[in-house]
């Protein structure tokens, strides 16, 4: 294991660095990926797409880190990615940007907790990070020069990890849309996006099939999208601590995993991607480092 967190086998050759443009490598169904360990528990009683990118993401991170590691989690809103890691088995240091963070979480005995409040545009980082995750994020992000600082930011073996929504999704995520969401990206727009900004895509997984996109629609878009709003709106103003209940989530807890296994079967009409990107330059540009 290296001294900056990266296991070894994260150096193997993925492809070219440095050569534009960057071919992408097709995207993939990685159903490895459910054998992940340290997936938080929160995460599987969520929505089908939810399910499959928390997987996709342990994976990656459980392959990749050990040890002592600095991640930047960009998006990361609750900061709910420092259960994985913890789960991983790592610590060191754990970086939550976010515009509006709701973060509660501000000590923990393995990691140095930061929160920070800033849009993406405006973020300088101040530290080299072994990983930066956009998870559910980069659909906010129009021109993704707004995210340039990325490729400075990270070790020499270091990686970003992100996962994005096609364009074919505006019914399953309405209320995502109306939040700024308007940026979903299909496979062949990433590596061009990507390469501008000095990154190329190393893998490309498929998240999410037939199976799970119909459960999706169905349970979390369509059947429960009203009743929970309705929820909200009532029992929610009484009591405030319940105003973000997941009322699918013991559904979800039981379908997820069963449309999962339908979609080995079923294995086309994604609900989005996930990525693993590295940069073509290998220097670290955060200041101080």
């Amino acid at each position: 294991m290296s001294r900056s967190g990266i296991t070894e086998a994260a150096c193997q050759p993925g492809g070219a660095v440095g050569a534009y443009p960057i071919q992408t490598p097709a995207a993939r169904y990685n159903f490895d990926i459910f054998n992940a360990r340290g997936v938080p528990k929160e995460q599987l009683n969520g929505t089908p797409y939810r399910y499959w990118h928390a997987h996709a993401i342990a994976h990656i991170f459980g392959k990749r880190l050990s040890g002592n590691v600095d991640v930047l989690d960009a998006g990361g809103r609750d900061g709910r990615t420092l259960s994985l890691l913890k789960g991983l088995g790592l610590h060191g240091t754990y970086t939550c940007l976010d515009l509006k963070p709701t973060m509660a979480v501000t000590s923990d005995p393995d990691f140095e907790i930061e929160t920070i409040a800033s849009a993406f545009k405006d973020f300088s980082p101040r530290r080299c990070y072994d990983a930066v995750l956009f998870q559910t994020s980069l659909e906010c992000v129009k021109d993704y020069r707004e995210i340039a600082w990325v490729t400075g930011c990270l070790k020499p073996r270091g990686f970003v990890v992100a996962t994005l929504h096609r364009r074919n999704t505006r019914r399953l995520y309405r209320s995502y849309r109306k939040e700024g969401g308007l940026y979903p990206r299909n496979e062949g727009e990433l590596a061009p996006a990507f390469a501008e900004i000095g990154l190329q895509v190393m893998e490309l997984f498929a998240l999410g099939g037939v199976a799970s996109r119909l459960c999706q629609y169905v349970t979390n878009s369509g059947l429960a999208y009203y009743p929970q709003a309705a929820f909200r709106h009532t029992a929610g103003r009484v009591f405030p601590e319940l105003r973000h209940a997941n009322l699918m989530g013991p559904v979800n807890q039981v379908l997820n995993p069963l449309m999962a296994r339908i979609d080995r079967v079923l294995h086309f009409r994604p609900i989005g991607h996930c990525l693993l990107l590295e940069p073509a330059s290998k220097n670290c540009l955060a200041p101080g480092v």
